[in-house]
């Protein structure tokens, strides 16, 4: 083998490519890596209708996950997720919110989503209303309504209702 062979990539790599993406790589890489773990075979007459039928499922998975993905957006840009924190008088947090709490009361609410999906730069440490970045798919996005209340004020609300 020379100093780098053509393969096709039977699996998604991260930093390399997609299922039925054809790469020139390292010969080394591919012997040591890509082949004991079956993510890639060596370029071949045989192997290039592998890469067309490879595209073709695909091209398919990808709009199935956009459609889910547009979906569950449209539900989640009509949520609003409600936080409550311990406050003293003034309405100063005793910590903040952060991504985890976030996931956990969507998870409550019957959304699973995951970490990546979800970008919040920074922990929400004040009262009121915030919102979060969601990523569902790479040309899925939008935003996420957070309703950061004390505890105070949530358990009050119960009680009205």
């Amino acid at each position: 083998m020379g100093k780098s062979i053509e393969v096709i990539l039977v699996g998604d790599v991260p930093e390399l490519g997609r299922s039925g993406d054809a790469r020139r790589v390292r010969s080394g890489y591919a012997r040591n890596f890509l082949f004991p773990q079956k993510l890639a075979v060596t370029m071949t007459a045989g192997t290039k209708r592998l890469i067309e039928k490879k595209r073709a499922e695909a091209l398919v998975r990808l709009s199935k996950e956009k459609d889910e993905a547009e979906v569950l957006l449209q539900k989640l840009e009509k949520l609003t997720v409600t936080c409550s924190v311990k406050a003293n008088a003034d309405g100063r947090l005793f910590g903040s919110v952060n991504p985890a709490d976030v996931l956990a009361k969507l998870a409550e609410a019957g959304y699973a989503l995951q970490k990546k999906q979800l970008a919040m730069y920074e922990p929400f440490k004040s009262l009121g209303d915030h919102e979060a970045a969601l990523h569902l798919h790479p040309e899925v996005k939008g935003t996420l309504k957070v309703k950061v209340v004390a505890e105070k004020m949530a358990t009050s609300s119960a009680d009205a209702e």
